[in-house]
């Protein structure tokens, strides 16, 4: 009896560290990380900030942080938060400054770094209801919208940078459309705005096949305007 006992925890101890490194391997395999000196910095900057009433706040990576919104939209009520790299665990970390001035509307778009770094497309929807829940307790009048992640130019991107691919976009922009239906927010689908046949970004929008040109965030922001979801 002993030695049977003696046996099935040898068994049990095998298994649970086999399934450790199972998971660890799983993590080795992507990099969740967000914490860098542009990511402080500006998150510090944001909370050095003022909260204004009305606020209209476009949160995302660098394809926010470089869009002059209120300029674009011509709303001195509009807020950037967007931070060049960010992911959807970097997102989820900071909504308590995003959310902090009660904002009127919230205008998410984040995902492409996920699948730049390998993150599996169910650690990023998971982000994604935390992040709506995070809204819903802090900031429930806020009026959200989910904005599609946007085509890239699979013939101009340098793939040392971003590793990510179509097929894979329009795949996260499936789950993340059905994700919306599931919690009654707005899916605003920009991937059709700005693909072309072939569902790539056209050489007119984009300087380096993932970040957007002028002309690309007139269409973007004269869209919104159009859709009266501004």
């Amino acid at each position: 009896m002993r030695k049977y006992t003696l046996m099935l925890i040898c068994a049990l101890t095998a298994s649970s560290l086999c399934s450790a490194q199972q998971q660890d391997t799983a993590k080795a395999s992507y990099d969740s990380t967000y914490h860098n000196y542009l990511y402080d910095s500006r998150l510090n900057y944001f909370k050095g900030l003022p909260d204004t009433k009305h606020e209209i706040i476009f949160l995302g990576n660098s394809i926010t942080h470089w869009g002059d919104w209120a300029e674009l939209l011509n709303n001195p009520h509009v807020r950037n938060r967007g931070i060049a790299g960010d992911i959807s665990y970097g997102v989820l970390a900071r909504m308590d400054e995003v959310l902090s001035s009660k904002p009127d509307k919230l205008f998410i778009m984040i995902g492409v770094n996920d699948i730049g770094r390998k993150i599996p497309l169910e650690n990023t929807l998971f982000n994604y209801r935390r992040i709506l829940d995070k809204i819903k307790t802090l900031s429930p009048n806020t009026k959200v919208y989910i904005q599609s992640v946007l085509p890239i130019n699979e013939t101009i991107i340098n793939r040392a940078y971003y590793t990510g691919t179509i097929p894979e976009i329009q795949r996260m922009n499936k789950a993340l459309k059905e994700l919306a239906a599931a919690n009654n927010v707005p899916f605003i689908d920009l991937y059709q705005l700005l693909a072309d046949k072939d569902g790539q970004m056209p050489a007119a929008y984009t300087y380096d096949g993932i970040h957007l040109s002028a002309a690309a965030y007139i269409r973007w922001t004269s869209f919104l305007r159009d859709k009266h979801y501004l």
